[in-house]
């Protein structure tokens, strides 16, 4: 008998047999791609990041703060970190936040304005951060969409932070003395590193 070539497309043949398609690499880097649509903010939140006065880009006033949010597990009722570091000293704060509501946010940042010396605080274009916009006590900026360079100071202590607070775990078991211990630890790290 003389092996002949068959004429029937291999995609039948993997169709009538257990196969995945997965377990072929070619018909896995074939298949057709879904288009990502990407939601963006079509409303300004407020002043831009070009707005900015250069004492605060320079760094030559206390003062001035980067704000962020460090997320845990991506789900429904997760907690979040709300994290601000000033950018002259790098000095940073954190707090723990039920949820990322933007109310959420601009209850927490309205009671650490009370406690710190906060005079301008430059956020991301996230929706979490789309009240700041109405606090009167300090100047908001907002850095442009996915330019998390704009605010690399506090993008450098996130990073730092996740040493304590590894992604993907759930921040809810996490206590606010937790917290606290942690940022002191990267505090006290940088002043060294800074004198």
């Amino acid at each position: 008998m003389e092996n002949k070539p068959s004429s029937t497309p291999i995609s039948l043949i993997v169709d009538n047999v257990s196969m995945k398609p997965i377990d072929l690499p070619k018909m896995v880097s074939i298949r057709k791609r879904s288009k990502k649509v990407m939601k963006t903010n079509k409303k300004t939140l407020g002043k831009s990041i070009e707005e900015r006065p250069e004492y605060i880009n320079d760094r030559s006033e206390f003062g001035h703060w980067e704000i962020d949010l460090v997320l845990g597990k991506k789900t429904k009722g997760e907690a979040v970190m709300l994290t601000l570091v000033e950018r002259q000293t790098r000095y940073a704060l954190g707090v723990k936040l039920e949820d990322k509501q933007s109310q959420t946010i601009n209850r927490a940042v309205t009671h650490l304005i009370s406690h710190y010396p906060i005079a301008s605080i430059t956020a991301d274009n996230g929706s979490e951060f789309s009240l700041l916009s109405d606090l009167k006590a300090v100047d908001v900026y907002f850095a442009h969409p996915y330019s998390s360079h704009e605010r690399g100071t506090n993008e450098n202590f996130n990073g730092l932070l996740r040493e304590y607070v590894p992604k993907g775990i759930s921040l809810n078991p996490l206590t606010s003395e937790e917290l606290d211990n942690d940022i002191t630890a990267i505090n006290e790290r940088l002043r060294r590193l800074l004198q």
